[in-house]
């Protein structure tokens, strides 16, 4: 639902810019409307642009857009995104810190930086070169977090939801070094095994390859042996309830 309201308010920003002009009547405008938008439509939101409240809220927030310091230039991209190219990139899956995700989504190749962001992102670096971890520097920098979401990582962010992401990113890093731990050690159990099979032909050139297994485990029973074993045991098994009943009726009928 998010991602569809910020879809519909682009759409009507570039709808505004292109179609709107408030020093033009509206039967104007309206003969030049966009050809996917529908008459009454367009009408409803000239009508809703033109009015006071609105009007004035808009110069309210135009306004405040223009205070903004360190706006982003990742556009319409989200940062989600940003976070799990920057997780992929490091070797233990770990999540980024707010100073990455802040230079990582005010920078971008081929434009240039703006300059209250140049001088954060410098003040930033020499803070943590200094000594200072990254969650500090970020406060310095940048004051405290507000309630609510957490900067610099998109919406619907908190410190829970990150602090439980981070702990299902170690669940998910440890089973995945417990698997390659284990395929080492098979590794090593193959080779030792490859090793001991060499060092036998070696010792033993006249050693049939087929003798191996009985050289090296004699002990083990072979695949015919434990199904021989298998069915001796089934025919030792007791019989069920029917089949006890109907031996006792054979031997009582064998004594009459």
């Amino acid at each position: 639902m998010t991602g569809l309201r910020d879809a519909w308010r682009r759409f009507k920003k570039k709808i505004k810019e292109k179609f709107y002009d408030k020093n033009s009547t509206l039967e104007d405008m309206l003969q030049k409307r966009p050809d996917n938008m529908a008459e009454v439509q367009f009408r409803q939101l000239i009508e809703y642009w033109k009015h006071p409240t609105v009007q004035a809220m808009c110069e309210m927030n135009s306004q405040n857009r223009k205070k903004q310091k360190w706006r982003h230039r990742m556009g319409p991209i989200n940062f989600a995104r940003v976070c799990v190219s920057l997780r992929a990139a490091k070797d233990n899956n770990e999540e980024p810190s707010k100073s990455e995700m802040f230079i990582a989504t005010r920078t971008k190749t081929g434009k240039e930086i703006q300059a209250d962001t140049q001088v954060a992102i410098a003040e930033l670096r020499n803070r943590q070169n200094s000594g200072e971890t990254t969650d500090d520097a970020f406060r310095a920098v940048f004051g405290k977090e507000q309630p609510g979401r957490l900067r610099c990582y998109g919406r619907s962010v908190t410190t829970s939801s990150l602090k439980k992401d981070e702990e299902t990113n170690k669940l998910k890093q440890k089973h995945a070094n417990e698997i390659t731990s284990l395929k080492e050690e098979m590794n090593e159990m193959r080779e030792e095994m490859q090793n001991l099979f060499s060092q036998l032909l070696q010792n033993n050139p006249e050693l049939n390859v087929q003798d191996i297994p009985r050289c090296v485990g004699s002990n083990l029973a072979s695949p015919v042996d434990a199904s021989s074993t298998q069915v001796v045991r089934c025919q030792n098994l007791p019989h069920s309830s029917g089949s006890a009943h109907d031996s006792v009726l054979h031997k009582e009928n064998a004594v009459d």
